[in-house]
């Protein structure tokens, strides 16, 4: 079956249930983030002695867990999600692996591991989808003073920014009526270089949060490809997003076909265009936090 075949089953697993990711097509789908993975990995290692723990948040089928573990066999890691079936990918994937356990958990409750407990956290695409200032008090409490955090979030990611452009651009070419409706699924929630787009940013969560427990030590970009595919292929990728092709029909006294169709003739365009132009596909940025040393008492 072909990454493209996945996604679009994996898109409608997501349209059935938004809360849940289907576990076995995700598994397959992820891939495409490998070289994030490969960086997180890096950063962890050249910040932490050997012998660490660290903890990965949301770590789905494995991963940066798996990626880490391979690279750093003398550390300890606990991958986490908050969908058993997630985890059991998880242990599947990192098989022979020795310094690896899984734990079911969310970023957002941690309770299950005590406090100071970790040299680091790494988490990948997770904050988008949870309550960040929840999350990041967590991450504090469990790390050890001194202890380092590494979160990517998306700052364009390409498949959404391409199913915005081309249905504000459908919207003018067709006249259609009403306006242009928001897409419910945000991966720029957190983005930088967005802001229209943002709910929030890890800047903002932080400064909310007084006194704040994380402080910023450094943050870098990564760019890279995601193979998924023809541009007609993407265009039902792009579906992930639970664009509400069926009120738009509604609204346009429509078919929910002909709207896809019409979509998907602009999406098509738009994505030839973005491809010529040589851009990346994903465009991330990688968060380095530290856990601030308590203050000391005044006698």
């Amino acid at each position: 079956m072909t990454l493209p075949r996945l996604l679009l089953l994996c898109c409608i697993a997501l349209l059935a249930n938004a809360a849940e990711i289907d576990p076995k097509l995700y598994a397959s789908a992820f891939e495409v983030n490998h070289p994030i993975w490969t960086k997180i990995a890096e950063l962890v290692a050249a910040a932490v002695p050997a012998g660490s723990k660290i903890l990965d948040l949301g770590a789905g089928p494995g991963e940066p867990t798996t990626t880490m573990a391979r690279a750093m066999p003398r550390h300890k890691f606990v991958a986490t999600d908050k969908q058993p079936p997630m985890l059991e990918k998880a242990k599947k994937r990192t098989e022979g692996l020795s310094n690896v356990e899984q734990a079911v958990a969310s970023a957002e409750d941690l309770s299950s591991f005590p406090d100071a407990s970790f040299e680091a956290v790494t988490g990948c695409y997770v904050l988008m989808f949870v309550d960040v200032s929840k999350a990041l008090a967590e991450v504090a409490r469990v790390l050890k003073p001194g202890g380092v955090a590494f979160f990517s979030v998306w700052d364009e990611a390409a498949l959404y920014s391409l199913t915005r452009a081309a249905l504000k651009e459908v919207y003018v070419r067709k006249a259609w009526k009403g306006t242009v409706p928001p897409i419910p699924v945000n991966p720029v929630a957190l983005s930088t270089t967005e802001p229209e787009l943002a709910r929030s940013t890890i800047e903002k969560e932080l400064t909310a949060m007084q006194p704040a427990p994380l402080k910023i030590t450094s943050t870098e970009d990564i760019s890279y490809n995601m193979p998924l595919g023809t541009a007609q292929e993407l265009c039902v990728v792009s579906f992930l997003y639970a664009t509400p092709f069926d009120q738009i029909a509604a609204a346009n006294d429509r078919s929910e076909s002909e709207i896809k169709e019409a979509f998907c003739a602009v999406f098509e365009e738009l994505a030839a265009v973005r491809r010529v132009s040589g851009k990346k596909d994903g465009n991330a940025k990688i968060y380095t936090l530290e856990k601030l040393q308590a203050p000391r008492e005044e006698f």
